[in-house]
Formats: structure tokens, sequence, C-alpha cells
């Protein structure tokens, strides 16, 4: 089957964006812009294409108001598509900016795939008389044309129903009815004939305006106006805040379960990036059984593991709450061990500028513990900064003045050696043997 005609094409293109109307007025993008009139041309684009097709530079506002204006600026661009890139490609061209998506099944801003809008208007235009003309057709080639259906010059235009004023107003109808207050504005707006421009200055004074910032309200009218993509938004987000909350260590518990829909809900209607989210479920982390899981549970085994090098000892809930704090971004790891420093410090003040320059006291304790590993002949592994002997070692007094000072190793070593668990080592047998031997040897007997 051959190509339709451009005039069954420039039909179909006003059939499929506003049913022929010239009144019609789009949806209210993500930027704040939205398409006008019966080929429904996006309102940054109007300045520049009217006054190259229609000879004057008019606002979206003139453009809305002048069915000539709309004939001739859409005539002249779609023309030029249909030349260069045939009918699929204008009409890929007209709905994407790309003559080349044309089987594109990738869904639109509140629209079909880009495929799906493309068939439809090759569909559509089949219907119309290959010299144009027909429901929102055109007849004539000039910019001067005289046009047919509804809208047509010399006829009175068909009054907007209810959904179409909504839609007008960029909203939809059920999303209105939905909300007391929406209501009653767009009943006095339907009643008064407002503008849109009076609607929307009259919506900013209620109180459904003033609790949803306007990325939500958006999310609101696509999840009343196409269901499905809002669905599809909030099943992504849904994955996204699960991935992450597991990633921190988050323990799935029916009541955090729960919280979850919240979070996807604050993704997609108020865009909450990563940083947001930790912030807020970092308030629900736990670590229960000595269970430590995901980031938040690395955090508590890298703490721990720095507070038994200092010879510190911290309770369970500071743990969790140093965790909790580094995963909402209010702390950081560094915050929590420049703390558990300064309890080491006083705790081993003859210490401090070795703890001071980056030393653990378990470097520092390290030649103690080789040494009462050895003498007491106990496994290198069993001896700890919290044994009784190396504290005394490393927090010595002067017994004449009482400051601070430092054990000599010789010194800690004699003193091990009064322990009672030396009496029972193999170097206290040996050490007993030789001095009997020396005793003997002392009266003159042989050994």
């Amino acid at each position: 089957m051959s190509q339709p005609t451009f005039e069954q094409f420039f039909s179909a293109i006003s059939e499929q964006e506003s049913g022929g109307r010239y009144s019609a007025l789009g949806v209210v993008t993500r930027s704040g812009d939205r398409a006008y009139g019966k080929y429904q041309v996006m309102g940054s684009n109007i300045p520049s294409w009217t006054a190259k097709y229609y000879g004057k530079r008019l606002t979206p506002s003139q453009y809305l108001n002048s069915p000539a204006a709309q004939e001739a600026t859409a005539r002249g661009v779609l023309q030029s598509y249909y030349n260069k890139y045939g009918a699929r490609g204008a009409a890929s061209a007209w709905y994407s900016g790309s003559p080349n998506l044309d089987q594109s099944t990738s869904s639109q801003y509140g629209g079909p795939s880009i495929k799906s809008y493309v068939d439809s208007v090759v569909s559509k235009a089949y219907r119309y008389p290959s010299s144009g003309g027909g429901s929102g057709g055109s007849r004539n080639t000039t910019t001067t044309t005289t046009h047919v259906g509804t809208g047509a010059a010399g006829s009175a235009p068909k009054p907007m129903t209810a959904a179409e004023t909504a839609e007008s107003f960029g909203f939809v109808q059920s999303l209105i009815n939905s909300n007391a207050d929406l209501k009653k504005v767009f009943g006095q707006a339907l009643k008064g004939q407002w503008t849109p421009q009076r609607f929307q200055a009259a919506l900013r004074d209620t109180g459904w305006f003033k609790h949803h910032d306007a990325k939500e309200r958006d999310f609101l009218i696509k999840q009343y106006g196409d269901p499905a993509s809002a669905k599809q938004d909030l099943s992504q987000a849904y994955v996204h805040a699960r991935q992450l909350a597991n990633s921190l260590g988050m323990q799935e518990t029916a009541s955090n379960k729960a919280k979850l829909n919240t979070w996807a809900y604050n993704i997609a209607a108020h865009g909450w990036n990563d940083d947001q989210l930790r912030y807020d479920m970092g308030k629900y982390v736990f670590f229960n059984n000595d269970i430590h899981q995901g980031e938040g549970g690395a955090d508590i085994d890298k703490l721990q593991a720095f507070t038994y090098s200092m010879g510190v000892k911290m309770a369970d809930s500071w743990y969790t709450n140093a965790a909790r704090a580094i995963i909402r971004g209010g702390a950081t790891q560094q915050d929590y061990e420049d703390q558990v420093r300064r309890q080491a410090k006083s705790l081993f003040p003859q210490w401090s500028k070795q703890l001071d320059s980056g030393q653990t006291v378990a470097d520092i304790a390290s030649p103690y513990m080789q040494s009462m590993s050895q003498i007491l002949e106990v496994p290198a592994g069993s001896v700890n900064l919290f044994d009784p002997a190396i504290k005394k070692a490393l927090q010595a007094k002067d017994p004449n003045t009482g400051a601070n000072t430092v054990t000599p190793i010789w010194q800690f070593e004699n003193t091990l050696r009064s322990d009672p668990r030396w009496k029972g080592t193999k170097n206290a047998q040996d050490s007993m043997m030789q001095t009997a031997h020396q005793v003997l040897a002392d009266f003159g007997l042989k050994t």
C-alpha cells in the first residue's frame, strides 16, 4: 500500500492531536510548557514557527485564538516534514522530534509510544479523501484556507465538555473530583467560563495546592490520567528503595516493608534522591543477635575492631546509633574513631602523643603482650588489651609522685613472674631447678 497523500496525512494529524479542535490545550509538561490548538504545537515553537509560516510572530495565546495561524503554521511545518521523511517519518518527527523513531515502542510522557502514535496517524489518514477535507481536515493548500468540520471558520465552536475543560487547565477530571477544594474551584471555573490562567491563579489559593509541591502535583495528575504509567513508576521506585534499604542493612520486618511503600512514593512523587532516602532509612536500621548486615553492619564491624584496638569498650547501643548516624550522613566513621581515640587518651594519658600520631593502644601494647605470652606460656591470641596485667602496665603511676609513667619491659616481666599463673609454667620450673642446682653447688655438692 502506498503512503497516504499529504492532505490525508494532514487531516489525520488534526484528528489524532485534538479531534479537530482549535481551542485544544495540552497537559502542562514537566518543563512547564504545553501544546496549543488543533495540531498541538508546543508553546516554545509558536513564536518562531508563526513568524516563518504565518508572517507574524505570535504568542501562544494569540496563536490559540487564530485558526488561520494554526492552519498556516502546522501546514508549513508538516509539509516540510512530509517532503523530507514521508508520512511515517513526518508523524514521528511531529510527535518525538526525530523522524527515525517510527518503530520505537518506548512510552512517551503522557501519551502512547512513538510507534503506536505513527501507526494511528497513518491508519486514520486512509479514511480521508486523497485531496484532503473531512472532519478536522483542510481543503486548500494556501495559507488562508477554508476549514470544514468542528471548529471551522464561520461556524460556532463546539463547547468543551467538563473533561476537556479540565484538560485545558492541565488537569484530569477524576483528580479534580477526588478533592473538595479542586472540585469547588473547578465548578466556579466552569460556571464563569474562566481562562486557564484565572483557574491557575485560583488554584494557588487552595489547600491542595499548598500541601503538594510541583513535582507531586504532576505525579498526581499522571496517577489519575495515566494510572498504568504511574503504577510502573511506583513499582520501579519500590525496587530501588528496597535495594537501598537492604544495602544499608535494614531488616525486612512487616513494619519496614510498609515503610518501603512510603519511600517509593517519595521517590516517584517528590523526587527523593538517595541522600534523602538514606537519611530517613537510617532511623529504622537495627541489628539483633550480633547479626550485622549491609552497609550499617559493616560500619559496626569497623567500629568494633577500632574500639578493641584502642582498649575501649562501648555499649551495644553506641554502635547501632553510630551506624545509623553514618548511614544518614549526619556523621562519618572518622567522627566516631576520634571519639574513641579521645576516650583511649583519657584511659592511657601517658601515651597521648603516640595515639595522636595514629598509633593504636594495640600497637603500643604489642611488646608487653608478646612478653606476657612467652613468660606465661600462653597462646599469643589469648592475651588482649583488657587483661589486668596489660592494663596495669599501660596505666602505670610513679609510686613516689603519683604521676603517669611508662613501665619498662624488664620491670613488666619481673612483675609477671610474681603472677600466680607463672608458677605452673615450664619457665618457672626451669628457673626453680636452676636455683636449686646453684644452691647445691654453693654447698660444694655436685648435681
